[in-house]
């Protein structure tokens, strides 16, 4: 019976600490081996609201050759180059400053289950090395570990 009560005591403490207060960092990594690409993506949640994204993607280079990165590291409130706004149940993140400023530069975040990352509208241009790309999504499973990534066909 004691065994229970501190059981009990200790998993009470546990969810008041889950809920006091902290951000959710929900994250994972990848590699996907036939494309020679590999990265990883965390999103940082406060209440269930996307505060932070930051995505990192590395493509090998040719053999003797430095690979090329995408990277994407953007804060609510804190960015000067990106506007954040809600979109249909995803939170929006505009670049400011696009690559191309005659078209759209946004990456959309849904909160679910799991994290999904939609880069449909996102420029590569601009976030990444030449040779690189940014994917066209990435799912952060809900208890973590490895990503899934959609790639566009070679």
């Amino acid at each position: 019976m004691r065994r229970r009560v501190c059981l009990a005591v200790f998993l009470a403490a546990l969810t008041g600490t889950a809920h006091a207060g902290g951000p959710d960092v929900r994250e994972c990594k990848f590699e996907v081996k036939a494309r020679c690409a590999s990265g990883d993506a965390r999103v940082t949640l406060n209440d269930g609201a996307v505060q932070r994204l930051e995505v990192n993607v590395f493509w090998c280079g040719l053999p003797g050759r430095p690979g090329y990165t995408c990277t994407i590291d953007s804060a609510r409130g804190d960015d000067a180059d990106a506007t954040w706004s809600e979109d249909g149940g995803a939170t929006a993140i505009d670049n400011a400053t696009p690559f191309n400023d005659t078209r759209r530069d946004r990456v959309k975040v849904t909160v679910g289950q799991h994290v999904s990352i939609d880069f449909g509208e996102a420029q590569s241009l601009g976030r990444c090395g030449a040779g690189a790309e940014l994917p066209r999504a990435i799912v952060i499973p809900a208890r973590g570990g490895t990503c899934r990534v959609w790639l566009d066909p070679p």
